[in-house]
């Protein structure tokens, strides 16, 4: 077997290789390498990105649910299941912004990141790989990748910096939300994400009406209790979907992480950020 460029074991337990400065599962190598040469995007494509556990499954939901207002289709499949998804075509990718498809950016189609504070991302990261092998890694242990940068699609900051200051230059097709925006005021992020995809809601009454059946639909809160995702499997994996959905809380890290590992984190993000003009916050907690 040919040895990758660089290769290293993700929590004993996945194997990465690196493309240009990022780490990637091993497994989807193939995948991976048949997208970023065979992808066609057509200019009323929309791309969703994000770092893995930064909000992937609510922008999903979200954003199917805007450009498919009249077909409530989260009610019998997951929203992984519905990307991709012809027609109005919706499609996310983990990769950072410069290993995408050379394509994507001659297409000029649509792309919407989420990004998240970096404490929550590890510590639902955690979670998530924790279920899914059914593992106990230590906190510690995962906030070192983390802050190594040796994680799936990592490193986190260079993943996120990408996607931010391509939106400053094509804000019109690059659109960069928080988290903990959508979190704090959804009405108004599910306003500028409908506008941004096409779709703006008109303002105050039928409108007003709009986008709370959009944030119903998509609300963790609901996706949690459908039989879709409490009982069924994801397709592309075999995974429970349950895996997908926990608390969704902003600041949830603070149950669980150590002074002295936030400290480091807030240190990192300090250093990684200068000068970006980006701040990831928790701030809606006061």
């Amino acid at each position: 077997m040919n040895k990758l460029p660089a290769e290293e074991l993700f929590w004993d337990a996945v194997e990465l290789h690196q493309i240009q400065g990022f780490w990637y599962l091993t497994e989807l190598k193939d995948t991976t390498d048949a997208f970023r040469s065979r992808f066609q995007p057509r200019r009323d494509d929309v791309v969703l990105t994000s770092f893995v556990k930064t909000g992937t499954t609510w922008l999903k939901a979200l954003c199917h649910n805007i450009i498919h207002l009249e077909n409530d289709a989260l009610a019998k499949k997951n929203p992984h299941d519905l990307v991709p998804s012809p027609p109005g075509r919706l499609f996310h990718t983990h990769l950072p912004y410069t290993n995408l498809p050379e394509s994507v950016a001659r297409s000029r189609c649509k792309l919407v990141y989420v990004a998240r504070n970096p404490e929550d991302t590890v510590v639902s990261m955690w979670h998530f790989y924790n279920k899914f092998h059914r593992a106990e890694f230590p906190l510690e242990r995962a906030v070192e990748s983390f802050c190594s940068g040796v994680v799936p699609w990592g490193p986190f900051y260079e993943h996120l910096v990408g996607y931010w200051e391509e939106s400053k230059r094509r804000p019109e097709e690059v659109l960069f939300l928080k988290y903990e925006d959508l979190v704090r005021d959804p009405k108004k992020q599910v306003r500028e994400l409908a506008s941004f995809l096409g779709k703006p809601f008109c303002p105050g009454g039928d409108g007003d009406e709009v986008v709370d059946k959009v944030l119903w639909r998509s609300s963790l809160e609901r996706l949690k209790e459908l039989d879709i995702n409490k009982n069924g499997i994801e397709k592309q994996k075999q995974r429970p979907n349950t895996i997908f959905f926990r608390k969704g809380a902003v600041g949830d890290w603070k149950n669980y992480m150590m002074a002295e590992m936030a400290q480091r984190i807030d240190r990192l993000t300090q250093t990684k950020l200068h000068g970006t003009g980006l701040s990831l916050d928790d701030y809606i907690l006061g």
